[in-house]
């Protein structure tokens, strides 16, 4: 049985990383937030220690030994946790997007082979049956161009704009906050970036072009409110290819894979994400 602890526990986020931990048969053993609405734990896991101050838990975690820390904090926070995590000598699962200046995978690398520990990320659309089997359809079509076009509006109410998400420093920004998943799959399909375009960047929508050797992507970005009628009006996503929609099924559900890929092949490392790492440093401008 794998021992987990989480950073972040209070997130929304979290608690599809407590189904993870459920699913893989592992273990919470401790939880830090600074925020305590975390009653929802005592439902799978009575026993986890929950803590508010984050020394006491990095300490605790390292004198427990435990297999995973699981990071959902912010994410300007990331990259201290991760570094906390490994100096506690564990291995490390942290949510996208992982950082939020390429700079920092020096010195992650530097300490992963200094504590003989990992870290690995959470990039759920990589295990899309669908979005692999466009990644394979792509590849056979050597000589062949693409057109892409993504549009994704996610309504976003007045708290988002007051919260460290609509803070470009903390969260790299609506680019990064909310289309960092598909951002991940453009490069993680179509390679090096020839050309990149920002047209439009306003608090509530971004829109922008892409340019591969063997594509171009124009996507747009929103928070708006789209209809009057009801919330789930105003939730639309899809991508296109060559003019054919392209949906993306089960595309809240796949963090159990990553979660397998992770622990049973011990694969998304944070050095399979250095293209998608350094276009972040893109949009942040």
């Amino acid at each position: 049985m794998k021992k987990f602890g989480i950073v972040g526990i209070a997130g929304f986020v979290a608690k599809k990383h407590l189904n993870c931990i459920k699913k893989m048969n592992g273990s919470l053993i401790a939880a830090y937030d600074k925020h305590d609405n975390v009653g929802f734990i005592d439902r799978d896991y009575p026993r986890a220690n929950f803590f508010k101050k984050e020394d006491q838990f990095f300490s605790y975690i390292k004198k427990e030994k435990i297999d995973y820390l699981i990071i959902c904090s912010p994410t300007h926070m990331h990259f201290r946790h991760i570094i906390r995590g490994l100096k506690a000598g564990v291995n490390i699962i942290v949510e996208k997007p992982p950082l939020l200046n390429s700079k920092n995978l020096t010195k992650i690398s530097l300490y992963e082979k200094r504590f003989k520990k990992k870290c690995h990320c959470i990039f759920q659309l990589r295990v899309n049956k669908k979005i692999i089997n466009l990644k394979k359809k792509i590849e056979r079509q050597k000589n062949k161009k693409f057109e892409i076009e993504i549009f994704y509006n996610t309504f976003r109410g007045d708290w988002y704009f007051k919260s460290w998400k609509n803070d470009k420093k903390l969260s790299g920004g609506l680019a990064v906050n909310i289309g960092i998943h598909f951002f991940d799959i453009l490069l993680w399909i179509f390679g090096t970036v020839k050309l990149f375009k920002l047209y439009k960047s306003t608090h509530n929508e971004v829109k922008g072009l892409i340019t591969f050797e063997k594509a171009k992507a124009n996507w747009l970005l929103s928070t708006k409110k789209l209809s009057k009628k009801s919330f789930k009006d105003s939730f639309v996503r899809y991508m296109t290819v060559n003019g054919k929609k392209f949906n993306f099924d089960k595309f809240e559900d796949l963090h159990h894979e990553n979660y397998k890929k992770i622990i049973y092949e011990n694969k998304f490392h944070i050095s399979e994400f250095i293209n998608t790492i350094k276009f972040i440093e893109k949009l942040k401008k």
